[in-house]
């Protein structure tokens, strides 16, 4: 889990899901779920925000938006489930009557909060982190992880120069400006002396205490604060930090800074992880505090009986031109993971004729788990003029599964080299037997330096299948393709 919020008394949750067989690339999901945990609907973000590291994910008039760092802003349709690119978003963190408060990071370049005059249209700003803002007794308070700010009144601030307001910076796409008095117009009402965020020796794990967020009920400033064994709501007078209330441990809050986009003085939103299946959510709402926990299971693949690959064979065997559809429908019969891997080119894979280089091309990936020993990752190679599969490159690997030691998950293969070397060999042969009955086996001449396989035309395709080991075998390969595209000087 990377966001989530509370809307109209449902969660609606992103997920992160990471690919176990290629490293780096991952999906994320948007769940729905009702307060008793039951999931409702889920849907994939657009590609562009499953891919950003960053996310901020926000309510605002009564809509829910997913925005990234750049102020791509998207609005999700609760009646469809979709999401729709809508205007460039603001950096909104708060709003009253009197006041906007924008906030901008520009990176390892600083970040600026600006302070917008609704009457006036003046804008002053301060180089604090202005992420979390309140407003109480007539001043604002800026919360960050080691100290909180109070400011007296914005226009003690610097005053914004034409190159400096808010929309002028937002219009630009590295947006960033220099030139400003750090420390005017603001005073801390609590600071950590010692902790410096560019001092790497000093965590924020040593201090005594990490503010996580703060909020205003019943005429009091309160924080959500950590120490060091437990999360506490805490008071400030007098720069003292005093405890209000301790709760029974301490939840792991995570990302609450994607969180600032809350308004509201009373109320506030965070999440938390506590070991390896339970997050959770703590909720200040309508004068309470809620604290929900939800638990799930890893995913990984499940394991079926066969990948089918005598029926894909079976398949070659009576058609000349099999379609993209028709692929993924075998797939889909057959169990197949759709690992959602597309390339556009053979860059990747020299088994390819070297003719497909040429041609306007598209690659689509599967996986399937026959146990934990033995697993398929299949690639179709299908010619984007008319969807028809041209090439199949077939490798099968040691099943990659999630074991758990203590609270962490993590990919391992079995290490146990006879049982996966008998299956490896268990396959090879299944497809050699198959095509010695059916195919028309042919001689190759093996050139200098080039793994031995043997080959079979079938329905005028061919089928390489490459030669494995007597003992520790770490992988079998199968090549298939027309003949006719097949040459064997390459």
């Amino acid at each position: 889990m990377i966001n989530a919020l509370n809307y109209k008394n449902y969660y609606y949750v992103i997920f992160e899901e990471t690919m176990m067989y290629r490293m780096g690339n991952s999906q994320k999901h948007l769940l729905k779920f009702d307060k008793f945990g039951k999931i409702l609907f889920t849907v994939e973000l657009p590609q562009q925000f499953s891919s950003s590291y960053y996310l901020d994910f926000f309510v605002q008039d009564d809509n829910i938006f997913i925005q990234n760092q750049n102020n791509v802003r998207y609005i999700f349709d609760i009646k469809t489930n979709k999401f729709s690119e809508t205007t460039k978003g603001n950096d909104l963190v708060f709003e009253n009557n009197k006041y906007k408060v924008m906030y901008k990071s520009f990176g390892e370049w600083g970040q600026a909060t600006w302070f917008i005059n609704k009457k006036d249209k003046s804008e002053y700003f301060t180089s604090l982190n202005g992420q979390d803002v309140n407003f109480f007794n007539n001043k604002f308070y800026v919360t960050n992880v080691s100290s909180i700010w109070e400011i007296i009144n914005p226009k003690y601030l610097d005053k914004c120069e034409p190159n400096q307001r808010y929309d002028f910076i937002n219009e630009k796409e590295f947006g960033m400006f220099t030139s400003y008095d750090y420390s005017k117009g603001i005073c801390s009402i609590y600071k950590d002396s010692q902790y410096d965020s560019y001092d790497y020796e000093y965590s924020v794990k040593d201090l005594k205490y990490t503010f996580i967020t703060s909020f205003v009920l019943n005429n009091h400033f309160y924080q959500i604060t950590q120490l060091k064994d437990r999360t506490v709501i805490s008071e400030i007078e007098k720069d003292t930090v005093g405890i209000v209330h301790k709760f029974n441990e301490k939840y792991n809050f995570f990302s609450w800074h994607n969180q600032f986009r809350n308004t509201k003085n009373k109320e506030k939103f965070l999440k938390f992880e506590n070991g390896y299946n339970s997050f959770g959510f703590f909720e200040v709402l309508n004068n309470k505090i809620d604290i929900s926990k939800v638990e799930y299971k890893y995913d990984t693949l499940h394991y079926i009986k066969s990948d089918n690959i005598i029926g894909l064979i079976s398949n070659l065997s009576t058609k000349s031109e099999i379609s993209k559809n028709e692929v993924i429908d075998f797939e889909g019969k057959t169990e197949g993971v759709d690992i959602k891997i597309y390339r556009k080119d053979t860059n990747h894979n020299s088994y390819y004729p070297r003719k497909f280089k040429k041609v306007d091309i598209e690659t689509i990936e599967f996986v399937k788990s026959e146990n934990e020993y033995l697993t398929q990752d299949i690639e179709y190679l299908i010619k984007k003029e008319n969807q028809n599969l041209k090439a199949i490159f077939i490798d099968w690997d040691k099943t990659n599964y999630f074991n758990s030691t203590g609270k962490k998950y993590y990919p391992i293969r079995s290490k146990n080299k006879d049982e996966s070397d008998k299956y490896f060999k268990l396959k090879y042969s299944e497809i050699k037997d198959y095509l010695n009955k059916m195919g028309e086996k042919i001689d190759v001449q093996i050139k200098p330096n080039k793994g031995n396989y043997d080959s079979w035309i079938l329905n005028g395709w061919r089928f390489n299948l490459y030669g494995i080991s007597e003992k520790d075998i770490y992988g079998v390969r199968f090549f298939i393709c027309r003949q006719v595209d097949f040459n064997e000087d390459e």
